[in-house]
């Protein structure tokens, strides 16, 4: 009859015996290593990856900064009828700008919208946060003295 084969213990196979070869012993100490290797390489993509799913979206900074723009600058509120509605019906709002006020240019970057007019001589720039209706700001531009 044969015995049947002992068990394999795992961690012995990882623990230094004296009689191995010195190139069987650095070969075992560099698998560990490179173990450890991954485990942390794994590890930092799971931090990764739990950072990029619980940080604030852009949406979220923008309302922040918004929010303390507002308490800076004072603000005009807008109509009721005039604040903007994102269901059902098109974006419709007006801006109060001085009488006989040319628009010169306009540029939107996420809910901002900036005016650049000319009225009696000055130009100034008004921004307005389409999502409440709200005049962010307004800021007048010198004009350069010749």
């Amino acid at each position: 009859m044969t015995t049947p084969p002992e068990p394999i213990d795992t961690f012995s196979l990882l623990a230094a015996r004296p009689d191995d070869p010195p190139n069987i012993r650095f070969l075992r100490f560099v698998v560990i290593g490179m173990s450890a290797i991954l485990i942390l390489g794994f590890g930092a993509v799971i931090v990764r990856i739990v950072h990029l799913t619980t940080r604030q979206s852009p949406a979220e900074i923008a309302a922040s900064q918004s929010s303390q723009l507002a308490q800076a600058v004072p603000s005009q509120v807008l109509p009721p009828q005039a604040v903007p509605s994102r269901i059902g019906s098109p974006l419709t709002m007006s801006l109060p700008l001085p009488a006989g006020a040319k628009v010169l240019s306009q540029s939107m970057s996420g809910s901002r919208l900036s005016v650049h007019y000319a009225a009696d001589g000055q130009e100034a720039i008004a921004v307005v946060d389409l999502d409440t209706g709200q005049l962010a700001a307004s800021l007048a531009i010198p004009s350069a003295k010749k």
